[in-house]
Formats: structure tokens, sequence, C-alpha cells
């Protein structure tokens, strides 16, 4: 799979996780709502990692909340990492064809 389809599908689960706590309200601790880890293995790992960053905080209660102003640094972040993977395989693909050529 290629590195752009790749951020597009990881873009599209952030937004259907987005998504979900906006439509429901839930942008202040005080509307946090309940939320089980998706079953997909990418929203989960999307979800972790929003988790970690402080884009989706959790209460004491068990309840999470999405921190918008954390959410812009979130975007951010990931498309930076995009952008450094499509560099990385950017550079390997034109060394492959120096070598080859």
């Amino acid at each position: 799979m290629s590195g752009t389809v790749v951020a597009a599908m990881v873009a599209r689960a952030r937004k259907r996780i987005e998504w979900h706590f906006v439509s429901a309200g839930a942008t202040r601790k005080e509307s946090a709502i309940a939320f089980e880890r998706p079953a997909g293995r990418l929203e989960r790992r999307v979800f972790d990692r929003m988790v970690a960053f402080g884009a989706i905080e959790k209460t004491p209660a068990g309840t999470f909340w999405l921190v918008e102003k954390r959410l812009g640094d979130f975007r951010k972040e990931s498309l930076a990492r995009v952008l450094g993977i499509l560099a990385v395989a950017g550079f390997a693909a034109a060394g492959a064809m120096l070598i080859g050529g």
C-alpha cells in the first residue's frame, strides 16, 4: 500500500472518531461520553494515539471528551509524520533508480 493511501485511511479514521465526539457534543469535560475503543485495528490505533497525544481525554469516571485545542496540534503532528514517511519513501525510490539506472 502506498503512503498516500495509508495517510488517507488514517485521516478517515481520525475524522470518524472526531465526528463521534463532536456530534455527541462531547467537546468539554462536563459533556464527556462513554466510548468503547473502536473494533477496527486502524481506528483503535488512531484513537489510542489521540488519547496519548491529549486530543482525547479520559475522565476519572471513565468517559471521554475531545479536546479541540489539542486536536489541531494532533492533526499537524499527523501530517508531519505522513510527510516524513513520504519523504523517506521518495529518497528510497530515487536511490533505487540511481543504483539500478
